[in-house]
C-alpha cells in the first residue's frame, strides 16, 4: 500500500467519541509537570509552501484554516533539573491532528514522566487537523529546524526553566505523517550533529536517503523504526540502504523485543500487528524507546 493511499484509509476512519479523543485513558490526577502552548515565529506555519492552501481528495483546505496555527506545545516534566545544556525531544505528528490532542490521545507527557529522562518536550503544531504531511519551514527551509531549537532554548532559558541556551542532545521522534518533518530536518535543517536519536512510529514513507545517509557516518547515531504491515515494504527498503553501512542492525518482533535487546546504538527495525494509531500508547512504547536514547535518567 502506497503512502497516499494508507493516510487517506486513516484519515478516513469513523472518528472516536469525543471523550475519547480528548483523553483515552484520563489521569488520576493532574499532570505533576508543566505544559506551556505559545506562538513561535520559527514554528512550521505560516509558510510560502501552504500560502494558496492545499488540496487533497477533492476538499480545500485553506491557509487560514489549516496552516497559520504556529503553536508549539512544551512540556517540562515534574523532575526536570537544568545542566550546562538543555536536552530537547521533539515529536512530529501525523495526519489530521493538533498540538492538544497529540498531548492527550498519545499520553506523551506521562510516558515522559514514566522514562526520567531529563529533556524537555517540544511537539510543534504542523498541518493542523488536515491530511498532509507537509510541515513547512522545518520540512523545507535551510537551517529551518536549527531556528526553532535556538528560539525555544532562548524562551526557556529566559522563563528560568533552564539556566542556559546551549543545546545538548536532541532526540527526534515522529508518528505517520510527521515523516515530512524528520525527512526535511535531516536534509537541511542544520542540527544532524546535535541529533542522537531519531525514533519513527509507522513513519518511513519517504526520505529514505535522508535517514540512511544519517545514520551512516556516525555509530553512534541510533535509528529506531517500528512499523506495521502498511510501511512493511518501505522499511524494508531502508534496512537493505542502511545494513551497507551498518552490518549491525537488529530486526525485531515487537511481541517479543525487551528493553535489553533495545539498549543498542545499531539501527532498530521493529516488526508490530499493534494498530497505528496505537503504537505508541497502547504498550507504552514512547516511554520504552526513550528509555533506549542517549538522554540522561534522573
Amino acid at each position: 500500500m502506497n503512502r497516499r493511499t494508507l493516510l487517506a484509509a486513516l484519515a478516513a476512519l469513523p472518528a472516536l467519541p469525543a471523550a475519547v479523543l480528548a483523553d483515552p485513558t484520563p489521569s488520576p490526577a493532574p499532570l505533576p509537570g508543566r505544559t506551556i502552548l505559545r506562538p513561535f515565529d520559527s514554528a512550521p506555519f505560516p509558510h510560502a509552501s501552504r500560502a494558496g492552501g492545499h488540496d487533497y481528495q477533492g476538499k480545500h483546505y485553506d491557509a487560514a484554516t489549516y496552516y497559520s496555527d504556529s503553536t508549539i506545545g512544551i512540556y517540562v516534566p515534574s523532575y526536570y533539573r537544568p545542566g550546562p545544556a538543555v536536552d530537547l525531544i521533539f515529536h512530529f505528528h501525523g495526519w489530521s491532528n493538533d498540538v492538544p490532542t497529540v498531548f492527550t490521545r498519545y499520553q506523551l507527557r506521562e510516558q515522559l514522566e514514566a522514562s526520567r529522562r531529563n529533556a524537555i518536550l517540544i511537539v510543534p503544531q504542523g498541518p493542523k487537523d488536515a491530511p498532509d504531511s507537509g510541515d513547512g519551514k522545518i520540512e523545507l527551509d535551510d537551517g529551518g529546524f536549527a531556528r526553532l531549537a535556538t528560539d525555544v532554548a532562548a524562551y526557556l532559558q529566559s522563563s528560568g526553566i533552564t539556566t542556559t541556551t546551549s543545546i545538548g542532545n536532541v532526540v527526534v521522534t515522529a508518528h505517520s505523517g510527521g515523516y515530512g518533518a524528520v525527512g526535511g530536518l535531516l536534509t537541511r535543517g542544520g542540527m544532524n550533529a546535535s541529533i542522537t536519536d531519531v525514533i519513527l512510529f509507522d513513519a518511513l514513507y519517504a526520505y529514505f536517503d535522508a535517514f540512511a545517509n544519517w545514520v551512516a557516518p556516525n555509530p553512534a547515531r541510533h535509528f529506531l523504526s517500528l512499523y506495521t504491515a502498511y510501511t512493511a515494504t518501505d522499511n524494508a527498503t531502508v534496512i537493505a540502504m542502511m545494513r551497507k553501512s551498518r552490518p549491525d542492525l537488529v530486526t525485531l518482533d515487537g511481541a517479543t523485543m525487551t528493553l535489553a535487546q533495545l539498549q543498542t546504538r545499531a539501527p532498530t527495525f521493529i516488526a508490530t500487528t499493534v494498530a497505528h494509531d496505537e503504537l505508541m500508547q497502547k504498550l507504552d512504547w514512547y516511554e520504552l524507546f526513550l528509555k533506549t536514547t542517549a538522554l540522561a535518567t534522573v
